[in-house]
């Protein structure tokens, strides 16, 4: 499936770049601000929502699919 792909490689760079942020956070406390959860739930929301942005640029302002276009 091409969109479970694209969600998977996006949650993979945001994993990526979370993981840069905690390495940039190092004396900041995360356990207490629950760090890991938060990159989880923010990780996968950015994917799911990339996924929907790009499905949405197939359709016209009238609502007609690009792809029955061609």
């Amino acid at each position: 499936m091409l969109t479970r792909n694209k969600a998977e490689e996006i949650n993979m760079s945001v994993h990526i770049a979370m993981s840069n942020l905690r390495d940039s956070m190092k004396k900041v406390p995360d356990k207490g601000l629950g760090l890991n959860a938060a990159h989880t739930r923010f990780a996968s929301s950015v994917a799911v929502l990339s996924v929907l942005l790009d499905e949405a640029a197939r359709f016209t302002p009238e609502g007609d699919d690009l792809f029955d276009l061609l």
